[in-house]
């Protein structure tokens, strides 16, 4: 039996030590070939066909040296990779020449698949976002503009990457935006004090039956299993779902940075009990700047109303225009006492 090994980017044959290879020689060989450059026996040694014992493969983002070690990945997080990846996409789509080739583009790809990340995953819908960008750029529209202001729209209320457009400033309106999308841990957070009710009635329930409920989930494996993932919790998330969803109808929780300083807002959309609550836009003053949002529901964005700069100036005003009124009332007072006295 021969197994393979790796000799400066060529592959030879060699005498196995041991019918078996490890599980990790095998998972060294099937992952480190993707990015190996094979050389041809004819052709000579070149920069791109060779490597040095220890050399990083595939350029900067490739986190695999020759000799299938991880390389740390220095002042390298996953968010700044996925930063990198996203100017990419850009530059391609949008730009005019693209920061990285088709073969770093997909190292790049490839490493924040094995780090978890789903920015490098787009479905179809997104693609065909991208596509229809790219074919107006170019001044061969493929969908009408309201198709794609529908399927802009859509995107938006997935929360998608590519429809995501950061602060920006309008021209046209004088007007500053930014994206709103949901907060799903406050959103979450909500169906807490339901979760603990319905835990309190299940203890309760556990008490008064003589802890039949607790000798259920003692039961020998896999029944206290079955009843513990299949049966209670289960009924736990429905009876607390239903719960929430009695109290607060139709609720959502968007957050976004503020267009005008960055600091994070969120406003709450949908009715408590029988009171009704905002569902198309909610005016918040910022925490930190005190800028007037309007947090739209539906598009998903976040617009500044007022600027704190504006809203300093509305008050200089309305301040000015009391003390002029409070200074023709005195002297009007004055003027009321001068002629009595005379």
């Amino acid at each position: 039996m021969h197994c393979l090994t790796f000799s400066h980017g060529v592959r030879a044959l060699r005498p196995c030590s041991s019918r078996i290879s490890t599980l990790a020689q095998r998972t060294h060989l099937q992952h480190a070939s993707k990015w190996l450059v094979r050389a041809q026996p004819e052709a000579p040694a070149t920069a791109e066909s060779t490597f040095e014992e220890g050399q990083q493969l595939s350029g900067d983002y490739c986190s695999l040296d020759s000799a299938g070690k991880r390389v740390k990945q220095e002042n390298r997080t996953v968010g700044e990779l996925e930063q990198e990846f996203l100017e990419a996409m850009s530059d391609y789509y949008y730009g005019d020449k693209p920061k990285l080739t088709d073969e770093e583009f997909e190292v790049l790809k490839e490493e924040l698949l094995w780090a978890g990340s789903k920015v490098a995953i787009l479905d179809s819908n997104e693609q065909r976002f991208l596509e229809a960008t790219q074919a107006y750029q170019k001044g061969q529209p493929i969908m009408s503009d309201d198709e794609y202001d529908s399927l802009k729209a859509e995107l938006k209320l997935k929360s998608s990457v590519v429809a995501a457009q950061g602060p920006r400033c309008s021209i046209r309106s004088k007007k500053m935006y930014s994206d709103a999308y949901p907060d799903y841990l406050r959103m979450t957070a909500l169906n807490l004090p339901a979760a603990l009710l319905v835990l309190g009635f299940l203890f309760s329930l556990d008490d008064l039956t003589g802890f039949e409920v607790t000798s259920l989930l003692e039961l020998p494996p896999p029944g206290g299993i079955i009843v513990l993932w299949a049966v209670v919790l289960p009924l736990l998330y429905l009876l607390s779902t239903s719960i929430t969803n009695l109290v607060l109808r139709d609720h959502s929780i968007l957050k976004g940075p503020c267009p005008n300083c960055g600091t994070d807002n969120f406003t709450y959309f949908g009715d408590i009990f029988t009171v009704a609550g905002n569902r198309g836009s909610n005016l918040v003053e910022c925490s930190s700047c005190k800028a007037d949002l309007t947090y739209d529901m539906n598009k998903r964005v976040i617009v500044v109303d007022t600027t704190p700069e504006e809203k300093a100036q509305a008050m200089a005003a309305a301040a000015a225009k009391k003390a002029a009124s409070a200074a023709k009332k005195a002297a009007a007072a004055a003027k009321k006492a001068a002629a009595n006295k005379a």
